[in-house]
């Protein structure tokens, strides 16, 4: 009995380990992505607090991590369609979606300005 419950400690503080060290990896670049279809066309804007970039479907863009600032994805459709856009910096995703008409899906960052990214 000991045996199992020693490896069953072993195994929970392995995964704990893992999961600290994955989220406690410093985030260097933040991800911006829409997917899906949209057969008459989706405007797509992305950026932070200081940029607005355009995009095109499927949109998949990597830029680097500028501290505590806010970080945002935007698609809207034109008539019709299913998208869904996610900001993503290390592991914490924000996701949005739209689905038909002239619809807009948005996604932005979780920040803390005190102590940066969670």
């Amino acid at each position: 009995m000991r045996a199992v419950v020693g490896a069953a400690v072993v195994i929970v503080a392995v995964g704990v380990a893992t999961l600290v060290s994955r989220h406690s990896r410093p985030a260097r670049v933040v991800e911006f992505v829409v997917s899906g279809s949209a057969p008459n066309g989706v405007d797509i804007r992305f950026g932070n607090d200081a940029s607005n970039y355009r995009g095109h479907l499927p949109l998949d863009v990597t830029k680097p991590l500028e501290g505590s600032v806010l970080y945002w994805v935007m698609g809207q459709l034109r008539g019709g369609g299913r998208i869904t856009g996610k900001v993503i910096i290390c592991d914490p995703v924000r996701t949005g979606h739209a689905v038909g008409g002239h619809n807009t899906c948005t996604a932005q960052s979780a920040s803390d300005p005190l102590r940066g990214w969670n």
